[in-house]
């Protein structure tokens, strides 16, 4: 049993966080984004999510994790049209993820998962899990992003059945799922009367649907546009946040937690194999 009962990297002293090395604990690191979200939702809901999530994840398995201070910001250059939102570019965004995870390895830790709540995330979030990976051979970095383990988790067929937007394309962004997150999480902050439906035009090779998960939550052809651009609602909504409820939100959010709790087990044992040469 651990003597150290914290569970948040930020509320640990120095001498504690070399006791929490020493307990071999997984490094939970909740990224997201503050971007706009239309007009029924507020600005941090790419952070919030995740970062609840980790949150309840950790107190249920508290001598297994220690979670970081959460990345409040991501890459959002696509939504800048919009008022609030706030982007980090490519280049700083992967090296500042980076910097976290070495500065994490240099005091000891050796496992970190990087839980994502923003879908413009992704793509550089890759790039920097795989430097970590590369450039540290006794270390493991992965990356998940919050709704895959809802909808690709272990309990996916039950989730799924709760959807109730029209597929694809309900679930996008500000949509039922987020949504629904954020009745469970922060319903004073959520305005509904001010919700609007809006499923973009899509084909049978470029749509996008949280529910599909990897990398993009795309069809086979990524298009990665600017949500100002016509065609995009004003309102700033892709899917249908109509249909959101509390009772589906808390839902999807424990099998998120779930699902996470028994990853982190498992990535805990994982063995940190060799690298060989074979020049």
């Amino acid at each position: 049993m651990s003597r150290i009962d914290k569970v948040f990297y930020a509320d640990l002293t120095w001498p504690e966080v070399k006791e929490v090395v020493a307990e071999k604990r997984v490094v939970l690191i909740p990224v997201g984004s503050t971007e706009q979200h239309g007009p029924h939702l507020p600005l941090k809901v790419d952070w919030l999510c995740p970062s609840e999530i980790c949150a309840a994840a950790a107190r249920e398995i508290p001598s297994y994790v220690v979670v970081m201070p959460t990345v409040y910001y991501g890459f959002q250059e696509h939504a800048l049209s919009f008022p609030g939102t706030i982007s980090i570019s490519e280049q700083n965004y992967v090296g500042f993820v980076f910097d976290i995870c070495r500065s994490l390895i240099h005091h000891g830790f050796r496992k970190m998962i990087i839980v994502n709540g923003h879908g413009g995330n992704n793509s550089y979030l890759d790039v920097a899990s795989r430097r970590v990976n590369n450039a540290f051979h006794d270390a493991y970095c992965c990356v998940v992003t919050w709704w895959d383990l809802v909808f690709r988790g272990p309990y996916r067929e039950e989730m799924i059945r709760l959807r109730q937007s029209e597929f694809p394309g309900g679930m996008a962004h500000a949509c039922e799922l987020e949504t629904s997150l954020m009745l469970k999480l922060a319903p004073e902050l959520v305005q509904m009367e001010k919700a609007t439906k809006f499923i973009p035009k899509h084909d049978r090779f470029i749509f996008t649907d949280l529910m599909l998960g990897g990398r993009n939550s795309d069809g086979p052809i990524v298009f990665a546009g600017i949500t100002g651009r016509g065609g995009y609602p004003p309102e700033g909504i892709t899917g249908d946040p109509t249909v959101a409820t509390k009772e589906k939100g808390e839902k999807w959010f424990d099998a998120a937690v779930q699902s996470l709790v028994e990853f982190i087990k498992v990535w805990k044992e994982a063995e940190i194999l060799p690298v060989k040469d074979f020049h």
